[in-house]
């Protein structure tokens, strides 16, 4: 199996970051615009300020952009700094990966989503009419580097979206660092202090992952739990993507459940420490009428679509379902 090496950097200290931007080349910083106003004097370069929403993940905002790069001589020897979350990492790399056929990039992630997850694995991607990251392609950035003090300023919805891909990730592979995270925010101590080391341990599981497969041929699959679901509900009802993965991971519990691979006692629990945080569990639509957008997830292969299921707190699998199943195995989840 092809492996690759991530380089993935913490920095406690935000002052910290111009040591990393290259001094040899053309940087352009790519930024939130939200962010910008808060922090962007932490970044000396060049700034292309983005919206950053999922309408603006798209191929017209690669065009507008990759414009303004050529308007600022950017070249095969410069260098791009995406700061900001999920949207800008994907947005920012897609277009890294084929102006000019591809300029190196780098990641500055400021959401506890990103930062535990959308910035680490090289996955870029923008939307299609509504569907999530159907185009894009999977290069890895120069570097990601994390630092804590970026979740300051964050709103709690923004952290407590961050917090269902973390608990995601102790699901699919660590189960005492589970409950040793419930332990320490269960109360709602989401404070960077408190957060840091989960988020440390968080991404260096999904590195791990990555490096074994990062082409998603195998294992890598597994940090799919519950965004099959979460692409679907997103899709219909437009609802936050940490909320989506919420609910998603609540029902892959269900059907796990369903399929006899998670003892229901596992489930009860899972539900319960999600709601006990804040996080949402119930799907606002009919589970079943998720079924044809389902369908045309980019995980679907001829007549099976893999989904990512538990086997307990600590293990997932991957589990293929036959197409035609599926509407009837989703009818009474809830």
């Amino acid at each position: 199996m092809e492996r690759c090496v991530l380089n993935l950097n913490y920095c406690a200290d935000i002052d910290c970051i111009d040591s990393f931007i290259p001094r040899d080349c053309l940087v352009v910083t790519i930024i939130d615009a939200k962010i910008a106003e808060i922090y962007g004097k932490y970044f000396p370069t060049p700034q292309i300020r983005v919206v950053a929403s999922e309408n603006n993940k798209s191929l017209q905002s690669v065009e507008s952009i990759s414009l303004q790069l050529l308007e600022m001589g950017v070249d095969r020897s410069s260098f791009l700094l995406a700061v900001g979350g999920g949207i800008i990492s994907d947005l920012v790399g897609f277009i890294g990966s084929i102006y000019m056929r591809g300029i190196k990039f780098a990641y500055v992630p400021t959401t506890l989503l990103a930062q535990v997850d959308a910035a680490i694995g090289g996955k870029t991607a923008v939307n299609l009419s509504g569907f999530k990251n159907i185009l894009g392609v999977v290069n890895q950035p120069a570097f990601t580097l994390i630092c804590p003090e970026f979740l300051n300023s964050l709103p709690e919805n923004e952290m407590l979206a961050g917090l269902s891909e973390m608990l995601k990730t102790f699901i699919i592979a660590d189960r005492d660092n589970y409950f040793n995270f419930l332990g320490e925010v269960r109360n709602r101590q989401l404070e960077a202090k408190i957060l840091w080391p989960f988020i440390k341990k968080c991404s260096s599981i999904k590195a791990s992952i990555v490096e074994q497969d990062p082409f998603d041929n195998g294992v890598r699959k597994l940090l799919n739990l519950g965004h099959t679901f979460a692409h679907a509900l997103e899709k219909i009802t437009q609802i936050h993507h940490g909320e989506a993965v919420s609910i998603g991971i609540i029902l892959a519990a269900k059907l796990s459940v369903k399929l006899s691979l998670l003892q229901s006692d596992e489930e009860l629990t899972i539900e319960s420490d999600f709601k006990d945080l804040g996080l949402p569990v119930a799907s606002p639509v009919n589970v079943s009428s998720l079924t044809d957008v389902m369908l045309k997830d980019k995980k679907k292969t001829g007549d099976k679509l893999d989904l990512i299921l538990i086997e307990n707190i600590g293990k997932a699998i991957i589990y293929s379902i036959n197409v035609k199943d599926l509407e009837g195995l989703l009818n009474d989840l809830s």
